[in-house]
């Protein structure tokens, strides 16, 4: 384990419209704002997406389960936004649900928006970086240069 002390820094609060896609919106702010580190809140409802729902067995480096919906759902979730090689890294858990099913998983690749969504992203003055691990296959949060 390892981790850093910081404080809350900017925060900003983005309306996405009908159409748009949410994760490249949440970068697109990251990126103009010059967010280093961020914490990411999400509410709204997403026509179109696919989610990550484990792997397919417990060896690393992961494989993973996707499962894409076209069928629009109800959308919450919470992920940091960190830069990795000089650009922002968004890594969004949601939980999505319609008609009283609910699937939970890592919200990848493109969540089209229905209607409207809200997003929050809390900057942290904190170091942090991604940097990707071979031995994992992931890219994990590091502290030091």
């Amino acid at each position: 384990m390892e981790y850093a002390a910081g404080t809350v820094g900017r925060v900003f609060l983005i309306r996405i419209d009908h159409g748009e896609d949410l994760l490249a919106a949440v970068t697109t702010v990251a990126e103009r704002e010059a967010v280093a580190v961020g914490l990411v809140l999400l509410l709204g409802a997403v026509e179109r997406g696919r989610l990550v729902q484990g792997p397919e067995t417990l060896e690393l480096p992961p494989v993973p389960i996707a499962t894409a919906f076209l069928d629009g759902r109800e959308v919450l979730g919470i992920g940091t936004v960190v830069r990795e090689d000089g650009r922002p890294v968004l890594h969004l858990h949601a939980a999505t649900g319609r008609e009283g099913t609910t699937a939970v998983g890592c919200l990848r690749d493109e969540a089209q928006v229905f209607a409207v969504a809200e997003a929050v992203i809390l900057e942290l003055a904190v170091t942090a970086t991604r940097r990707f691990d071979a031995g994992t296959g992931l890219s994990p949060l590091a502290f030091r240069p």
